[in-house]
């Protein structure tokens, strides 16, 4: 994945910034952000390419429900979006990515009402500390690659495969808090939020998976839908209806989703928004 980041350092044409009213934001991970594929083969740019309209890519690598939460208030907010896509990642999200965020106190602060660093209007102190934290990086790089080699001699990517890394978690109650803010921002603003649920590979290289249990999928559903969120499911309107979903990952190997399958996923959220609005007219 090589792009030119927009002003912000996220995955966007920097024009889109300039475009007015937004329609589409998108919040997530490294799903949203574009990994495996080149700029306008993700679903952001894959959204713009079918609607033709103005479309944020707020998604970056290794984020989890906080960080996704701030990024809405810290960038999301300024814009006030038509619709915003929480694109949630069924493998890590929950297990794992919150379970270590809620660890951080400067992220916890988003959970008090009205915290926000205004971070949209402080980009050269930002460029300034991501500066120092390459040198930092680089100065680390040979540990990283230490526990890379570690993770093949553990055969990780077949273990990954056959499904022995796949452990569910409990539903942290601070989910359903955080989505529940996140749903107050955006109402506040009169947009609307939908939540974007993405299935990862070992639902299906697994064989005699319970699709509804799986991940706790039907609970996760249950929770965001409870909470008067529209629930766009991935699993369902794409991969479930799929010949073969294999074919949607790169190399048909475990990991993120090739253009493809970035397209089927945009493709869906398209109709899922619609058929809801009409609905609700």
């Amino acid at each position: 994945m090589i792009y030119l980041s927009d002003r912000y350092g996220f995955n966007n044409p920097d024009s889109e910034w300039d475009s007015g009213e937004v329609d589409w934001l998108l919040i997530g991970d490294s799903f949203t952000h574009s990994a495996a594929v080149q700029p306008g083969q993700e679903i952001a740019g894959q959204l713009r390419s079918i609607t033709g309209n103005s479309t944020i890519n707020l998604g970056i690598g290794g984020n989890g429900p906080l960080f996704e939460y701030a990024g809405l208030v810290e960038y999301g907010k300024a814009l006030k979006p038509a619709q915003v896509l929480w694109v949630y990642f069924e493998g890590n999200d929950l297990k794992g990515d919150l379970q270590r965020e809620k660890k951080s106190p400067l992220l916890m602060q988003y959970m008090k009402d009205g915290f926000s660093q205004k971070l949209i209007n402080r980009q050269l102190e930002v460029d300034s500390r991501l500066g120092k934290y390459i040198i930092l990086a680089q100065a680390q790089a040979q540990e990283h690659v230490r526990l890379y080699k570690t993770k093949w001699i553990r055969l990780y990517a077949i273990r990954a495969m056959l499904g022995f890394d796949v452990v569910d978690t409990d539903i942290d109650p601070l989910f359903a808090e955080i989505l529940t803010k996140a749903k107050a921002e955006v109402d506040g603003w009169k947009g609307k939020l939908y939540f974007v649920y993405l299935p990862q590979y070992e639902r299906y290289s697994n064989k005699g998976v319970s699709h509804d249990d799986f991940r706790r999928k039907s609970e996760v559903i249950e929770v965001v839908k409870g909470l008067g969120i529209p629930v766009v499911d991935i699993h369902q309107e794409v991969f479930a209806n799929h010949p073969d979903p294999f074919a949607l990952f790169p190399f048909r190997l475990p990991g993120h989703y090739n253009a493809d399958g970035y397209s089927e996923v945009a493709k869906a959220i398209v109709t899922g928004v619609n058929k809801y609005e009409q609905s609700n007219k």
